[in-house]
């Protein structure tokens, strides 16, 4: 990951996510976020994990809504951003390709929540991660991710195939067949739902 493309990112990273919603990579970003948030009922004194926080567009509703947000990014301009929608938050510089920083270790979450980050860490590193994500969730709580993702390897060929010019060779898409079942193996329960034909939520329990 680019800290520095990030940081420039920050200043009109919701405003080009809108704009570049057709298509790969964000076709669905709002139906996937929005089915990130339905997922979380009795918002209020919930305390929530963004993994990512980016600017905060995930959680700045449920945060309105009275949830404790506590949010992780590699981007200091990012978290800048996230602050200013979220002042009562806590926000802490972390890669997340470097695990679950030592801050929240002994911190307690009702959901862990993340959008368009995961991307960014190898499929084993993914594993890695959600499993130690699980340890600092509370009992009944949910992981729930959004992102680039598809349902099976065919899945990702197809699209990978269609937008050939614009395929990032860097980044480590979801395939949820394939993550559920090294999850299942873990001991955790884990569901995919496909939004749109590049875009998906992974909810683990």
């Amino acid at each position: 990951m680019n800290r520095g493309r990030f940081d420039k990112w920050a200043g009109n990273y919701d405003e080009s996510v809108s704009k570049g919603r057709e298509g790969y990579p964000f076709e669905g970003y709002y139906e996937v976020l929005d089915r990130v948030r339905s997922f979380i009922d009795n918002v209020r004194g919930k305390k929530i994990l963004d993994i990512g926080v980016g600017t905060g567009f995930l959680t700045y509703e449920l945060y309105e809504e009275g949830a404790e947000i506590v949010g992780i990014d590699f981007s200091k301009e990012m978290i800048e951003k996230a602050k200013e929608k979220m002042p009562r938050g806590v926000f802490f510089l972390h890669d997340i390709n470097e695990g679950i920083p030592d801050e929240i270790c002994n911190m307690r979450f009702d959901f862990i929540v993340s959008s368009y980050a995961m991307h960014h860490v190898d499929d084993e590193s993914k594993l890695n991660f959600i499993t130690s994500a699980k340890e600092i969730l509370r009992e009944g709580g949910k992981i729930i991710i959004a992102d680039v993702a598809f349902q099976t390897a065919e899945g990702l060929e197809k699209c990978k195939t269609k937008h050939m010019g614009d395929w990032d060779e860097k980044e480590y898409y979801i395939v949820a067949e394939k993550l559920c079942k090294e999850l299942n193996k873990c001991g955790l329960q884990c569901d995919h739902l496909q939004i749109s034909s590049c875009a998906g939520v992974l909810v683990v329990r």
